[in-house]
């Protein structure tokens, strides 16, 4: 007998340096992002869910850094540094997955869809930062790999209000893939 598919929450890029800078417009949604995140992954924790924690951070000798950033000589998400690390509101336990990444999708470069079908996952929520880059990107391939997408829309922000809309419209043009409710998804994932 096959056992209990499970369902896997992944927290992208809530790093110090993606949720200081910016517009005062994001700056404001920042706490808004971190309590729904929370809310999620008490939710996860309660039903002793995976949780994978994405963070994106580079060496400071280069090696890892993406074509923009070579090419404009900034260094930023460096090992080691403030803006790399987690921000300290979202809540974490010694349980959750910490994964790497270097480039947009947690999936590309890194072990996160071996992780998921090693632990038997066949369903992500996703949330996190940005809806235009790297929480878009994710739930593409994700969809790609055939996994099914839930998007938590009240626990996702994007760079600038405009461009996140133009990612969740390509989301759902394309993919099916819509934002939900906090509730929405809780009712829908819960035994």
């Amino acid at each position: 007998m096959t056992p209990h598919k499970l369902p896997a929450l992944l927290v992208i890029d809530l790093q110090n340096w993606f949720l200081e800078k910016g517009s005062e417009e994001k700056l404001k949604a920042v706490p808004i992002l971190i309590e729904k995140t929370n809310e999620l992954i008490q939710f996860f924790h309660q039903h002793n869910w995976p949780i994978v924690r994405v963070q994106t951070v580079h060496k400071s000798d280069k090696s890892t850094w993406n074509q923009w950033a070579l090419a404009h000589n900034v260094p930023r998400l460096i090992e080691g540094s403030h803006e790399a690390n987690y921000a300290k509101e979202v809540i974490q336990k010694q349980t959750d997955i910490i994964l790497t990444k270097t480039r947009l999708s947690a999936f590309l470069r890194t072990n996160l869809e071996a992780t998921l079908l090693q632990l038997n996952c066949n369903r992500v929520v996703i949330c996190g930062y940005s809806t235009d880059n790297c929480v878009g990107q994710t739930s593409m391939d994700a969809y790609e790999l055939d996994f099914k997408v839930f998007l938590a829309g009240e626990a996702i922000l994007g760079t600038h209000p405009k461009d996140g809309k133009l990612m969740l419209d390509y989301l759902d043009k394309h993919f099916g893939i819509l934002p939900q409710s906090n509730s929405t998804i809780i009712q829908r994932l819960s035994p």
